[in-house]
């Protein structure tokens, strides 16, 4: 299985917190880890790569760089904001067959019934700027919140991360 992972604008998490490391021990996995200043063209982090991202049009643009960087994959996983670029890189044309985007909380912005193949949306409940319950109802969106879990639970070991684990394995079979 191939997998295309984008970061978040921390550049987390970093290789042994990824979700792809803990799937890698089930199954064969080639994975490509690409970050979200290398798809904006600058070396920064932070508020910084944020302002970046949501100025213009900062989002299409990292959208469509994935594309010329990027080779088919079976799954992509994209943590933040890295799920917003992959997002929009599917609906510009990037050959994946699923898509994970966890704590991806721009997603509230756009339609869940654009995406054309089936995504996995993992949030924590108490993250504020999640979509809401109904958000990814009627379409190819499977919506996940783990309960007591804020925005960056996924970096770090805990109950949350082990929820969000069992609820990726299962959406990839």
């Amino acid at each position: 299985m191939r997998f295309l992972i984008v970061t978040d604008i921390h550049g987390r998490p970093g290789f042994a917190n990824c979700l792809s490391r803990r799937l890698s021990s089930r199954r064969q996995m080639i994975v490509r880890t690409i970050s979200l200043s290398e798809l904006v063209g600058v070396d920064c982090a932070g508020e910084t790569l944020h302002r970046r991202l949501v100025d213009g049009d900062g989002f299409a643009r990292a959208a469509r760089h994935l594309i010329d960087l990027a080779e088919h994959a079976d799954v992509a996983l994209g943590y933040s904001a890295g799920g917003m670029v992959l997002w929009q890189s599917v609906l510009f044309g990037l050959s994946i067959d699923r898509l994970i985007c966890i704590s991806s909380t721009r997603l509230r912005q756009v339609s869940a019934a654009a995406v054309p193949i089936p995504v996995l949306a993992v949030f924590g409940e108490e993250d504020r700027n999640r979509p809401p319950d109904a958000w990814g109802t009627c379409s190819h969106v499977q919506t996940y919140v783990i309960s007591g879990a804020g925005h960056d639970f996924y970096g770090t070991d805990g109950p949350a991360r082990d929820l969000c684990l069992a609820r990726v394995a299962n959406f990839l079979g």
